[in-house]
């Protein structure tokens, strides 16, 4: 008599250290579902695999030495049943010193819907040009340095207008190229060439009505361009983290920005 076990692939988690956007490669993890103890498969260094979790929404807690603790709501059915991949982004704790120190802002805002930042003093690469063909969008980049290289991973990236004082997101659905990667979507505005990309930094907007957001301590100024949304709206915020760490208030000196659909602005015209 043949006995058949089958497995079927339920979610698949690479965990990311927010702070430097690397894997996370701490191996002191604990992963609980809906309160309960499981032990995920490891395919390769901060990957994790879960198979016939047989739930379609569920809560999953994430301890992870050096980490602080992540609650977050999983809906299996909305992730791509082929390969069912999430990206998940952990905050450095005190106790973290693979990258060195840890600053952080911290507050309370009503409603807050998320946090992030770009830390201007640290772009990645230049953007070049954008190219639309169907239903396809490929963003043409420069190295910072002539005769580099240009690396991005199929993760969300911002490309800043600094004469506007804000920054677009898009998100890398591959790279075809050194010099050029192939969008999930179009970029929302229209860019100036040299505008320059970085990587995002993602804080936490909860629980309740607190929020935070931590970043490396790698030098004496730490400019960075904080993004929040709240009702519908998306605000920036220039600070330097080593003169404004701890308890802040967002709405200091802050922008204001209504998001311009690019077809709507080009019938205006």
């Amino acid at each position: 008599m043949t006995t058949v076990i089958s497995a079927k692939l339920s979610l698949v988690l690479r965990l990311l250290d927010t702070t430097t956007g690397r894997e996370i490669a701490e191996r002191n993890i604990q992963f609980f579902i809906d309160g309960e103890y499981v032990i995920p498969m490891v395919k390769e260094e901060s990957l994790y695999v879960f198979v016939n979790l047989c739930k379609e929404d569920f809560l999953m807690q994430i301890n992870v030495f050096g980490y602080d603790r992540l609650d977050m709501q999983v809906n299996t059915t909305v992730l791509d049943p082929m390969l069912p991949m999430m990206d998940v982004f952990l905050m450095p704790s005190e106790k973290n010193h693979t990258g060195g120190d840890v600053l952080e802002i911290t507050g309370t805002l009503s409603g807050l819907e998320y946090i992030e930042a770009i830390n201007l003093n640290r772009p990645i690469c230049i953007f070049r040009s954008e190219e639309k063909k169907k239903d396809t969008t490929r963003l043409n980049l420069l190295p910072l340095v002539p005769g580099g290289g240009v690396r991005l991973d199929r993760l969300k990236y911002a490309l800043l207008a600094e004469a506007d004082g804000r920054y677009d997101c898009f998100t890398v659905k591959k790279q075809d190229s050194p010099t050029s990667v192939i969008l999930e979507d179009s970029l929302q505005n229209e860019h100036r060439p040299n505008g320059k990309i970085y990587r995002i930094i993602y804080g936490r907007a909860g629980p309740g009505d607190r929020f935070t957001l931590k970043v490396r301590d790698g030098g004496v100024s730490l400019p960075h361009m904080i993004h929040f949304g709240l009702d519908g709206k998306e605000y920036f915020r220039k600070l330097d983290l080593h003169l404004e760490a701890g308890e802040v208030d967002l709405f200091e000196g802050m922008d204001e920005v209504e998001p311009i659909d690019r077809k709507e602005e080009e019938t205006d015209e």
